[in-house]
């Protein structure tokens, strides 16, 4: 950057106009990305992002604005449970909020009928509903996971239990000490 254009940007208070528009973001990613926002220069970039604020402000006007609250930074826990690795109840959750809010937001669109230039965005989504139910119908909670979660659970929670010995209360004391871990299933590879 030149200094002219440095000096431009100290002069019209850009960084506190980005630092106000992050306010208004939902997310930590999307405060990170207002902060970054620079001024452009290219005038074909700069006509398709102002019809692209203009498709999005008249969905807003006519439908109101999609919900985002429950999106939740998940890209670390998608990428470790591509690499075979565990996640954790409040992960897999995270991910369920994710997978229902572009659920929602597909319907948000679907809903308009009228094709805009953000039509290329919503088409994009890929909404997994039998996956996100699957979260949600196997974690109760951050901390519970249902007797349903898997069959192994389930023949468990139905059988007689016996009474444990001194060495299985010890294991069992040390293991409820660590977090709850829960292998997701392969089908996050594809949502």
């Amino acid at each position: 950057m030149t200094e002219l254009y440095e000096k431009s940007l100290r002069k019209l208070e850009l960084d506190n106009v980005l630092a106000q528009l992050a306010d208004c973001a939902n997310s930590e990613d999307g405060k990170d990305r207002c902060r970054a926002l620079l001024p452009l220069d290219d005038a074909e970039e700069i006509r398709l992002l102002q019809q692209q604020t203009t498709a999005a402000c008249g969905m807003i006007v006519r439908k109101g604005a999609p919900g985002f609250h429950e999106l939740k930074p998940v890209a670390a826990s998608l990428e470790r449970a591509d690499r075979g690795g565990c996640l954790t109840p409040v992960e897999l959750l995270r991910i369920a909020g994710v997978l229902r809010c572009i659920r929602n937001v597909k319907v948000y669109y679907s809903e308009d009928g009228e094709p805009t230039v953000l039509g290329v965005y919503f088409q994009e989504l890929s909404p997994n509903r039998y996956l996100e139910e699957k979260i949600t119908n196997s974690i109760l909670s951050e901390e519970e996971i249902a007797d349903a979660a898997s069959t192994h659970s389930a023949r468990v929670s139905t059988a007689p239990i016996p009474a444990p010995s001194a060495a299985q209360t010890a294991a069992a004391q040390a293991a409820a000490a660590k977090p709850a871990q829960v292998q997701i299933v392969s089908a996050v590879r594809s949502a």
